[in-house]
């Protein structure tokens, strides 16, 4: 059997910091919500992203649950109105503490995404391992949601990209990150 040496990319890639569909790879550096404003209806086929948990981390304000809800809300709906009538999201998010009490995130989410018309397809625990990096989402796992969802071309956006590892992992297979 013949071994072929392997590229991490398929091809060169520019990165622009505009949406534009004629890009394969877009950085924005800004408030997630002007790009996805930018972004026509239904053209995304995955959005994958584990946005902050309001625990109060480094890098996020601890804000009120309803306030943080709200917000999220408003992401979500962007989100919704950009993903094509097939497409998938993906949402990693954990646990709000407050007080001591633990209130697992995607039950007070579930809500604004089954009122945007969305049904939760599946739940999915992974093991968290401790690194120095704020942000615990495998690598592993978005390659797996982006080999499972998507098509070559597809588009594939990270509301939250925390070191642009969606990007970078779309990127390797060939799908458009955003």
């Amino acid at each position: 059997m013949e071994i072929k040496n392997q590229t991490l990319f398929h091809r060169n890639h520019s990165i622009a910091h505009v949406f534009d569909p004629s890009e394969s790879v877009i950085a924005y550096h800004g408030d997630c919500l002007d790009l996805l404003k930018s972004i026509p209806n239904e053209s995304l086929q995955l959005i994958v992203t584990s946005p902050p948990y309001n625990i109060g981390k480094e890098y996020e304000t601890k804000l009120h649950l309803d306030v943080y809800l709200q917000q999220q809300a408003k992401v979500i709906t962007e989100c919704v109105r950009a993903l094509s009538q097939k497409g998938s999201i993906c949402w990693q998010v954990g646990n709000y503490v407050d007080k001591g009490a633990i209130i697992p995130l995607d039950t007070v989410l579930y809500p604004i995404f089954s009122k945007l018309g969305l049904k939760m397809r599946n739940r999915i625990i992974w093991h968290f391992e401790k690194t120095e990096h704020p942000c615990q989402f495998p690598v592993e796992l978005i390659e797996r949601f982006v080999l499972s969802l998507t098509n070559e071309g597809d588009w594939v956006l990270d509301v939250v990209p925390w070191g642009s590892k969606d990007a970078v992992q779309s990127a390797l297979l060939d799908t458009n990150p955003q």
